[in-house]
């Protein structure tokens, strides 16, 4: 028996994308400090998209790992 396919909208993927897009808007207020960062966005994906406090780290952690690698400056 085939298992579903995942729906390239699932509401999983809608919130990572909210949480990657805030990481990408704040992380330049966050330079020294990633970790206040994910705390920050974590707040904001439970305050201002209700996703549950269990999933919202979650989230979170995977949108940050979509991140590409900081660009070095000469």
């Amino acid at each position: 028996m085939n298992a579903p396919l995942p729906l390239p909208h699932d509401y999983r993927s809608q919130m990572q994308a909210k949480a990657l897009a805030y990481v990408i808007s704040h992380r330049d207020e966050h330079l020294s400090d990633p970790d206040q960062l994910a705390e920050r966005t974590t707040c904001h994906l439970v305050h201002q998209y209700d996703v549950p406090l269990f999933l919202a780290p979650r989230l979170v952690a995977l949108a940050i790992s979509e991140l590409p690698p900081p660009t070095s400056n000469p």
